[in-house]
């Protein structure tokens, strides 16, 4: 293990970090002590053959992978990547609107030509699977070079991968597949031609721990490897990687089989104990490791629901919108803490108002006038009178990262209204130049 061949290493250390590995000197609040770079013995992420090379062999036999690679720099870094290995400046590209923006900085590095296929969003403004037809009638008007996908969602939404991809490779079109929210679903590791997924988001690794896996024939491996080279760190933190291989051990381990399943158990329990509530209302969608609480019918906001969680219950949640709130579980929540959740928010159902829910206005996709790429000088100017302008930065609610418009993009009335409706809301909205709401770059 990576882990106990850190902790016996007893070399004096005359190379970078700049700590040492003193603990003596700066104690043991960080893992000082094992923390090193690429020594001898200890391999190389860029070219591993040894140790590195063990915990890839390890997760392509956890996910049924043709080839796994450890990342250190998040999903990120494997779209990055993945999009680097397949696209040159001009190809066109499909990405599903509802992608991360990690896909639309990449896909504007490499200047490849974006084209879109929004899912449909259900009653409470929930991106729902992918639809097939549309799909094929996108894949057949586009032509792409790449089609880009997420599944499972930040909700928990799954698409139908293995169908998507049967498609896509009818037209021999290779398929990436963000599933930064999936690494609990070992089948997904095998399902598309490049399958990205965080390990610290559903499983017990530290923050920044994912893969990446390459399948099939239609993406080459070496050349993504490649790319990762220039996208990833050239000094990966051991510590990190260490994460990864423990993390990886842990998912092969007995003990912790028998965990997850009795964690489905206490989900489903959660769930039951959470069905009388009479506002708030749990939506259950495919992946169970989410929990979805909407508080629509209330008078109670999403944002404000997490904040009630968060001052009066000490319960942190992972996401809030304007009407509902998502929290992540996993195999190391315990007992209590469900326990804890439930009776929170029963007290909270039974401290609010019901109030008719008004379904949320479709998406608006605003019409592209140029590539990310293309955007010229740009100015920033009022986000009430940018109307008609061109935007030239990205604006996005955070968490979950989707784009609501992309530079090249013109900013319509629904746009201005959107943002600014997520603004007083109380909404994380977040732009390129960190101006907003009181201006957006636009070209000049």
């Amino acid at each position: 293990m990576l882990f106990d061949k850190l902790k016996a290493n007893r070399r004096i250390p005359f190379h970078m970090p700049g700590h040492k590995r003193n603990t003596k000197l700066l104690g043991k609040k960080l893992p000082y002590d094992i923390d090193i770079t690429e020594i001898d013995g200890f391999d190389n992420l860029h070219c591993p053959r040894g140790v590195l090379k063990e915990i890839e062999d390890k997760a392509k036999r956890i996910y049924n992978s043709d080839n796994s690679f450890v990342l250190v720099n998040g999903s990120t870094v494997g779209i990055l990547s993945g999009v680097a290995a397949v696209l040159s400046r001009g190809d066109d590209v499909l990405i599903a609107r509802n992608c991360h923006k990690s896909v639309y900085n990449a896909v504007e590095l490499v200047g490849a030509r974006a084209h879109y296929i929004t899912p449909e969003t259900d009653e409470y403004g929930v991106f729902q699977p992918l639809n097939p037809a549309v799909l094929k009638r996108r894949l057949e008007e586009v032509k792409p070079k790449l089609l880009v996908i997420t599944s499972p969602t930040y909700e928990g939404v799954c698409s139908d991968v293995e169908g998507i991809c049967e498609l896509a490779h009818s037209y021999n079109i290779p398929v990436l597949l963000d599933a930064a929210h999936g690494a609990h679903m070992y089948e997904l590791g095998s399902s598309a031609d490049i399958v990205v997924m965080s390990l610290h988001k559903t499983l017990p690794a530290l923050t920044q721990c994912a893969l990446a896996h390459i399948n099939g024939d239609l993406v080459s491996a070496e050349k993504f490897r490649i790319k990762l080279s220039v996208f990833e760190t050239s000094s990966p933190s051991y510590v990190l990687m260490s994460s990864v291989d423990e993390c990886l051990s842990l998912l092969e381990n007995e003990s912790y089989k028998i965990r997850s399943l009795e964690y489905v158990l206490k989900r489903a329990d959660l769930n039951d104990g959470l069905a009388d509530l009479k506002h708030l209302k749990l939506l259950e969608y495919d992946d169970i490791h989410k929990l979805v609480i909407f508080s629509g019918y209330s008078d109670l906001s999403g944002i404000e629901l997490a904040n009630v969680l968060r001052e009066s219950f000490n319960i942190e949640v992972e996401m809030a919108t304007a009407s509902y709130v998502v929290l992540i579980t996993t195999e190391c929540d315990d007992f209590w803490s469900y326990k804890l959740l439930q009776n929170a928010l029963k007290e909270i159902d039974a401290s609010i108002n019901k109030t008719e829910f008004e379904s949320p206005k479709a998406f608006p996709i605003p019409k592209k006038q140029c590539e990310a790429c293309e955007v010229k000088d740009s100015l920033a100017v009022d986000l009430s009178s940018s109307e008609g302008k061109i935007s030239a930065e990205y604006v996005w609610a955070y968490p979950p990262g989707i784009p609501l418009i992309v530079p090249g993009e013109v900013v319509s009335r629904e746009i201005i209204d959107y943002i600014s409706s997520g603004v007083a809301k109380s909404v994380n909205i977040q732009s390129t130049f960190n101006m907003l709401p009181e201006k957006i770059y636009c070209q000049s």
